[in-house]
């Protein structure tokens, strides 16, 4: 790919008429005939005002970035998000890296600062051009880019690193794939050859994955780190090391813009825990999607002294406060036993709250349809089976 071909793209005038359309629907722009007259090409156009409106946010380095060529849309979809890439570069780091799966080059970017060499490799022609483009761009000057699949690299490759990362396609066309061994590349296939060239194997999963079959699939797992950014869970990182044998670790991290929160345990640790149990007290806590997909269910609430509302709920409760919990908080006003007539009491007088559900007899979509609830402010309804087994309505405010 030469820059000249997108010379056009970059003048003041397309770059004014990118500014002034950001908040337009880019397909909009496809059968453009003014676009067509200037010598445009309106894909282009229409691909280009995607990638910003979603860099802004999702990866901002590239939207500050001047002259960043966007790939196709499902590229940008599968890219990890900014955040996420440099919670990797944290804690996989090394002298020589390559990722197998380099995509929009969002992970490779990241993990390539502070290497002397970094090597990405990407099979699609189209899109190891336009990340290639890219690294020039951001001054990634040492970033080597390979167009191959992962298998005929590693079969061809001579070099020693001191990592390798892959993050494996789980998609064929529209169709998401559950099995990990029919993920592009199969890294239960390609283990050996993996072990070939690097001691240390870091591989991202997706955030649905079964953490102990995976585990048990690859073997040889010495960390594994769920992380979540503003309460969703976004990645799953298995941290491989050649010959390891003992019993793996789990991270929990939380990602700030500040600083990132972290909790670590043994399964072990977990299954050994015991909880104290009480009902609801003066304040609730909610546990961050991450420490859910981790099963951190008991040690947490041992670790921060706090207690359950039930074996089956996962909900803690305590009379102080405890604000370093890694999740949400909230302040009880009323708890009573769940009903329509005493929701309807709790709720006669304002409708702004937001609803969840814990071990609840109904969702959260029932209780605000019903009542014509609004969704806004910091008050909160908390539907929730208690110790008792009885099922129970919280009102809390947000602290």
């Amino acid at each position: 790919m030469q820059e000249e071909e997108f010379k056009w793209l970059f003048s003041d005038e397309a770059q004014s008429f990118l500014k002034a359309n950001a908040d337009k629907n880019p397909e909009s722009f496809l059968l453009s005939k003014a676009l067509s007259k200037k010598g445009w090409d309106a894909k282009i156009i229409a691909r280009q005002l995607k990638g910003l409106k979603v860099a802004e946010h999702k990866f901002p380095t590239w939207f500050r970035t001047a002259g960043i060529l966007y790939p196709p849309a499902i590229s940008i979809e599968q890219a990890s998000s900014e955040v996420a890439a440099k919670y990797k570069a944290d804690i996989f780091k090394g002298e020589r890296i390559v990722d197998l799966s380099g995509g929009m080059g969002i992970d490779s970017y990241f993990l390539s600062i502070g290497c002397t060499d970094f090597i990405y490799v990407e099979p699609s022609e189209e899109l190891n051009e336009i990340s290639t483009y890219n690294f020039q761009k951001l001054g990634a000057k040492n970033i080597k880019s390979v167009c191959a699949k992962a298998e005929d690299f590693l079969q061809e490759n001579k070099i020693q690193f001191s990592g390798l990362y892959v993050d494996p396609s789980r998609r064929k066309g529209e169709q998401r794939i559950a099995a990990v061994a029919h993920w592009e590349p199969d890294v239960i296939t390609l283990k050996p050859a993996m072990w070939n060239v690097a001691d240390s194997i870091l591989i991202k999963m997706s955030p649905m994955v079964d953490i102990s079959e995976v585990c048990k699939e690859l073997g040889e797992v010495k960390e594994v780190h769920v992380v979540s950014y503003r309460n969703e869970c976004k990645e799953v990182l298995l941290l491989l090391n050649k010959g390891w044998t003992k019993p793996y670790q789990i991270i929990v991290a939380s990602l700030k813009e500040e600083k990132n929160e972290t909790y670590a345990f043994y399964t072990t640790e977990e299954q050994d825990a015991e909880p104290t149990f009480s009902e609801a007290l003066k304040y609730i806590y909610e546990p961050d999607s991450a420490l859910l997909k981790a099963g951190a269910f008991k040690k947490v609430a041992v670790d921060f002294k706090l207690n359950k509302v039930h074996a089956h709920t996962h909900l803690y409760t305590s009379k102080e406060l405890y604000p370093n919990f890694m999740g949400r908080c909230f302040v009880v006003e009323e708890v009573i036993v769940c009903s329509k007539k005493n929701i309807s009491g709790l709720v006669a007088k304002e409708k702004d709250f937001h609803v969840m559900t814990r071990n609840s007899v109904l969702t959260a979509d029932q209780v605000k349809a019903q009542w014509k609830l609004i969704e806004r402010g910091e008050r909160y309804l908390i539907l929730f089976k208690g110790l008792d087994g009885l099922q129970y309505v919280a009102k809390t405010k947000r602290v």
